[in-house]
């Protein structure tokens, strides 16, 4: 058992070795290599708008609240273009009005390598009673 068991360890051992990688070869363009990104920028929310939710369209539980999650994509000036619902509320009526003064509020842009950029990103909005 012991002789059999021996050659098993060894191969993996040579194994190891044959999975190693190569050499780097000098390569031209390895030379001119250049930085992915010189930084990222997430948007940030500077301006929002308010909104009033009619008391019937509210959830009646005693201190309720209701969410709705959006997917929001953000032109290079920070304006919203384009908002959709990814998880509703309680009502399509809060819906509405959430989506309403969400296309209101306006974030600094996304900046990649020192250049605004398109962002989509994900809103949670609560709204309470």
């Amino acid at each position: 058992m012991r002789r059999a068991l021996l050659p098993v360890l060894l191969s993996s051992l040579t194994l190891t070795a044959a999975a190693s990688p190569a050499p780097q070869m000098n390569d031209a363009s390895a030379a001119s290599s250049r930085p992915i990104s010189t930084g990222v920028t997430s948007p940030h929310l500077v301006s929002t708008a308010h909104f009033s939710i009619p008391a019937g369209a509210m959830p009646t539980t005693i201190g309720s609240s209701t969410r709705v999650v959006l997917k929001v994509n953000l032109d290079e000036t920070g304006t919203p273009t384009n908002v959709q619902i990814l998880h509703p509320a309680a009502t399509t009526e809060i819906d509405q009005r959430v989506v309403s003064a969400v296309r209101q509020f306006r974030w600094t842009p996304a900046i990649l390598n020192n250049k605004a950029v398109p962002e989509e990103l994900t809103l949670t909005v609560e709204v309470q009673r």
